[in-house]
Parts: C-alpha cells; structure tokens; sequence
C-alpha cells in the first residue's frame, strides 16, 4: 500500500509535508514514522486478514482512546476504519532489558489496574475460545496445528473449569503484554501501554501471567507481581498467575500457527509456534500443575 496517499485523508493533512520512515519491531502489521507539520506520529497499516488473530479494529480504537483519556496510552490523532489504520501521537521513551524492567514494575502494574478498572469494553477476548477459535482458522487455511494443540486444549479446559468455580468478572485487558509494548521515558515515572489490537474484556489474571511470562518475571518477580496488583501473596491468586502463565503461551504459540497460514512477513512463524508450545508444555510440567489447580478454584480475596 502507499501509505502517503493514504495518510492525505486524514483531515488537515491533504496539503501538508509528510516525510515517511519505516519503524521496525511489528510481526503483523506494517508501522512507520510519520513527520507532519513538525510533529511526529505513528502510522500503523494493517496486516491482510488479521481479524484472523482475533483482532477487531473498532475495539483496538475503543480500547487505544480509553488508555489515551486515563494518560496511559499515546494520544490518539485519528484512526481510518475503511482501512483500519490509526494514527497516534510518538511519546518518548524506551524498552527496558529485564532487571531494569523488574525494579519499575509497580509503575507497570499501577498502569495496568487503572485500565483494568475503567469499565467495560464492547470487545472481548475469552482466552480458552482464543485458542480453539485459532486452531479452527489455521484449520480453515490447509495449516493443521502441531500434535501438542490437543494435550494442551485438555490442559485449557481443566484451567478453565477450575475458575469456573469461584469466577471473577471480566475486566478490559491488554492481553499482549509483550515488553515492546511498554514505554518507559527516563524523566520521572511514566509508563505508556502501546498496542491495543487485542484488548478486550478478558479474565485479569491472564494479563497478569501474560506479562509475566513475556517479560521473564521469575518466582520472586511473581509474587512481587502479585504483592503489587494484589496487595499479598495468597495460594489462589498465585495458582491463577502461574495457570495464566501456560495460557498465555499456549495463545501465542496458535497465534503462530495462524500467522503461518496468512502472513506475509518475512518471519519464521513455524520455529516461532513451537517454540511458544514447547515452553507451554514445560510449564504445565512442573510438579505442582494438579496443586495450583485446586488452589485456583478457592475464592481469589
């Protein structure tokens, strides 16, 4: 796509200076850098059949505006639904490696209970339907998911009987907690939460374990996680965290397997899912799986 043209449509840009760079990072969507009339903007054009990846793109700019007004996302310039394009503000800041990442977490989970609370959203994204709903497109597409989809459905199923017995409400959520998808600027102490193309109404939790896992937050870094969010460390909400945890991976991995079948990235989804499913499978390994599922059908205080 020439992505100019389409930039022209945005109100008060048809006779304006635009200098275009490419932003590299993005594994779905093609992003660049927009200079218009002196400022700066981030220009994201989808990728083909990405509603494929559970991405709906009026919730991703119900979901952008909301973090916009509570000042935890980038402001939002403007958004073209024919195309599905939004264009937002480019707010300082920077990725952090891990122990860096870690010593600022109370900012990241502040950021993520004021989303959290805001109220609902139109979009959801129930995890264990994301998966099966994954698995079912790849299908539709000639990509048969790899042998480790069914023992890992099992899995999914069990963990959601398990908080189906003492269940919390939904709540809007992120639900792709990758570290490039957190900006830290290096005055003060603010955090943006970028990239909203799957937030919907979702279970905490999975966010939770979601940036857990993404981020490389060990032990200790799970329970200040949850000290943080929380406000302690009891068995129950540890047990979601680290049953998330195996959600999270098991979403990414089939996420991949789709990719495989509709992305015309020049990137290696194949290595990308396996990888993704095999640290599933390890987690779920781990000797206290059949613990943290009773724990986690206890009432979360």
């Amino acid at each position: 796509m020439d992505v100019e043209p389409l930039l022209r449509r945005v109100p008060g840009w048809q006779q304006s200076r635009i200098e275009l760079s490419p932003l590299s990072g993005g594994i779905t969507n093609t992003n660049f850098l927009a200079k218009v009339d002196g400022a700066t903007y981030v220009v994201r054009v989808p990728g083909e059949r990405t509603e494929l990846l559970g991405i709906d793109r009026a919730n991703e700019a119900e979901a952008a505006l909301r973090a916009a007004a509570l000042g935890i996302g980038p402001p939002v310039h403007a958004e073209l639904p024919q195309i599905g394009t939004l264009i937002t503000t480019l707010v300082p800041g920077r990725h952090l490696e891990a122990l860096r990442f870690t010593a600022r977490l109370a900012e990241v989970v502040a950021l993520l209970r004021t989303f959290h609370d805001s109220g609902p959203l139109r979009g959801a994204f129930p995890i264990h339907r994301v998966v099966e709903w994954h698995a079912r497109d790849a299908s539709s597409y000639g990509i048969v998911p790899p042998t480790s989809y069914g023992r890992l459905h099992q899995l999914s199923r069990r963990i959601e009987a398990a908080f189906a017995v003492a269940p919390l409400p939904p709540v809007p959520c992120h639900n792709d907690l990758l570290p490039g998808n957190l900006l830290f600027e290096d005055v003060g102490d603010r955090v943006w939460l970028l990239d909203f193309e799957y937030a919907g109404m979702n279970d905490r939790f999975f966010d939770l374990g979601n940036l857990s896992v993404n981020c490389g937050l060990d032990t200790a870094g799970d329970e200040e996680l949850l000290r943080l969010y929380c406000g302690g460390v009891t068995a129950a909400r540890y047990a979601r965290l680290q049953l998330m945890k195996m959600m999270s991976e098991f979403r990414e991995g089939m996420w991949a397997v789709v990719q495989q079948a509709i992305s015309t990235l020049d990137t290696d989804f194949v290595s990308y899912a396996q990888e993704r499913l095999d640290n599933c499978e390890r987690l779920a390994a781990r000797p206290k799986f059949e613990q943290w599922l009773a724990d986690a059908a206890a009432a979360v205080a």
